[in-house]
């Protein structure tokens, strides 16, 4: 009788010790559970003609990303084929929701631009971009440039040679290179544009150039 009482015991104590041996892998499992992220990249824009193209992204993990559109009446998904709708902006979503192995990847959104360039019915637009220097010193300063564009939409400002002449939104700053011979400067062409949206063609480029010259020594 005492010989059975011990073995209930016995039996008793080995369940429990399995019993929390069980319990404690399983929180080991839990715990050992990895981070993923996910890599995608931003958008630039895209026409409308194109009628689709693929979505790339990526997970560290290496699980499937799914792609998901805040607008489909913009553009659609399936799998990883976005199909364009119509112009105007959406927001694309990457997610993984992760499994046994990997915790949920926290999610990355992009917003997706989406140009109109088969409307006949654009309208067209023009830049009017007036420099009234010819020449620009590095002791005068910043130069502003001043144009605008016939539709109301903001013109873009590009240098010829950024070592020259760095432009900074609609500021020109005469670089260190602008040294020639005598010091007579360096010519650069400064070009405005507009691409245009769904409404507007772009706009035919203005240039101007300047001969720039870095007088400080």
């Amino acid at each position: 009788m005492f010989r059975y009482i011990l073995n209930i015991k016995k039996t008793n104590s080995y369940l429990a010790l399995y019993l929390i041996t069980i319990l404690l892998l399983s929180c080991k499992k839990i715990e050992e559970k990895s981070n993923q992220k996910i890599s995608f990249d931003y958008f630039a824009p895209h026409n409308i003609s194109e009628g689709s193209f693929v979505l790339k992204a990526t997970t560290s993990s290496g699980l499937p990303v799914i792609f998901t559109s805040s607008d489909t009446a913009i553009a659609t998904i399936s799998d990883s084929i976005i199909s364009l709708a119509k112009p105007g902006e959406v927001d694309i979503t990457a997610a993984q929701s992760g499994n046994e192995t990997f915790y949920q990847a926290a999610r990355v959104t992009h917003t997706l631009t989406i140009n109109d360039d088969i409307n006949t019915d654009k309208w067209n637009q023009t830049i009017t971009f007036v420099l009234n220097d010819t020449v620009w010193k590095v002791s005068q300063g910043l130069l502003k440039l001043n144009a605008s564009s016939s539709s109301g939409l903001p013109v873009k400002f590009t240098s010829s040679n950024i070592a020259y002449a760095s432009i900074n939104g609609n500021l020109l700053a005469v670089e260190s290179g602008a040294i020639f011979g005598n010091n007579y400067g360096v010519f650069v062409t400064i070009t405005a544009s507009q691409s245009g949206n769904y409404v507007y063609n772009a706009a035919p480029p203005v240039s101007r150039t300047l001969r720039v010259i870095h007088d400080v020594h």
